[in-house]
């Protein structure tokens, strides 16, 4: 039975980063986009809390919290700013895959310089825009014989690659379907990374496309030849849940921005907060992040506990319906603000832009959200 109430940790750390999101993230987000970055400030604010690239205390850090503290650390940080969190959330992500699928030295050769460095990060390369789960991938890790794989695939969307130390590659293996995690960087042979490009949002991550046809030997598959595939599926399903999480938070955000803003946008002698037609609006959209956020976190709960089961097929469905609520819920804020909607004097127009990129990056059209009875 999946317990609603939150932890004392968990609390404080939501509390933590909603202070992050709104006073560090927040003014930067403009900025950031323009520049395709994340401040320096920011990065060393983010370091400093250990929870978006967590690493053990054996190897220096501060600890690794519950898949639950995390997913409210990043919805609470991208109540902020959803481009900067998506930016440190994918940097972050090989820290969490190694830590649960690496091998001792695997970790031991890249956990301590997160844990000691705030410029230290990552890449995950796991989207490919097909609308595909990390088992349906089609990038292939293949077997060569002699100790030797060749990976070969393109995958989209990869926030930082083009500096990331390590690149995590996601793949499958034609032989027997398993998902393999390959362990790369940039400027390996047969690893070709585009320039970042602009997009409808979400350009302070920096964006690449990565395309890859190169050999590796079996020190570069992540957890090794006999990586426990449970584990693989765990870290993937906890990694893919940030990202909804991250949608939860800009679609709380522009809700409460366009409900205050009904509360001072006066029309026919009252605020517009007083017309049903108003006020419907977004009390549905907040029943919905509601409803998303607690099946978010009862799966989190479950991976916590080691309950979870189907891990994969439940986790697209709560990305799917996360991302169904967040763009609804952004645009509705944006109808709310009217023609002050899609102007940049107001920040939501960057958040609904935000909330459909994100949407776009892990969402199986096959795959029938979650939808509760409103």
């Amino acid at each position: 039975m999946f317990d609603l109430d939150i932890t004392e940790e968990t609390a404080a750390v939501f509390t933590l980063c909603r202070s992050l999101g709104l006073d560090v993230a927040y003014p930067a987000a403009r900025g950031a986009e323009r520049d395709a970055a994340i401040p320096e400030h920011l990065r060393g604010a983010l370091f400093d809390t250990g929870l978006l690239a967590p690493v053990d205390e054996r190897f220096g850090g501060g600890g690794r919290p519950t898949a639950p503290t995390q997913c409210a650390a990043v919805e609470a940080l991208a109540y902020g700013d959803p481009g900067l969190t998506i930016a440190a959330v994918w940097s972050g992500a090989v820290t969490e895959i190694l830590a649960m699928v690496g091998t001792e030295g695997q970790q031991a050769a890249v956990l301590p310089r997160f844990a000691s460095d705030p410029m230290a990060h990552g890449a995950l390369a796991l989207y490919e825009g097909h609308g595909r789960a990390p088992s349906e991938s089609t990038t292939t890790v293949s077997r060569t014989g002699g100790g030797q794989w060749l990976v070969r695939g393109t995958k989209l969307a990869v926030a930082g690659a083009a500096t990331a130390d390590p690149l995590i590659v996601v793949g499958t293996d034609p032989a027997d379907g398993r998902i393999r995690l390959v362990m790369m960087r940039p400027g390996q042979l047969g690893v070709e990374i585009a320039d970042p490009q602009r997009h409808i949002g979400l350009d302070a991550a920096r964006l690449s496309t990565v395309t890859l046809d190169a050999t590796v030997d079996d020190a570069a598959l992540v957890g090794g030849v006999d990586a426990d595939r449970d584990r693989v599926d765990v870290a993937l399903s906890r990694v893919r849940l940030l990202l909804a999480t991250a949608m939860l938070g800009t679609a709380q955000r522009s809700v409460d921005y366009a409900s205050k803003y009904a509360t001072e946008r006066v029309a026919f002698g009252k605020p517009i907060a007083a017309f049903q037609g108003v006020s419907f609006l977004l009390a549905d959209a907040s029943i919905r992040i509601a409803a998303a956020r607690i099946e978010v976190m009862e799966l989190a709960s479950r991976i916590a506990y080691a309950m979870a089961t189907d891990l994969e097929a439940h986790t697209t469905e709560a990305v799917n319906y996360s991302g169904a609520v967040a763009t609804q819920a952004t645009r509705d804020a944006i109808q709310v603000l009217g023609g002050h909607g899609f102007i940049t004097d107001h920040p939501v127009e960057l958040w609904y832009r935000s909330a459909m990129a994100m949407a776009a990056l892990d969402f199986d059209p096959l795959c029938t959200a979650f939808e509760p009875a409103l």
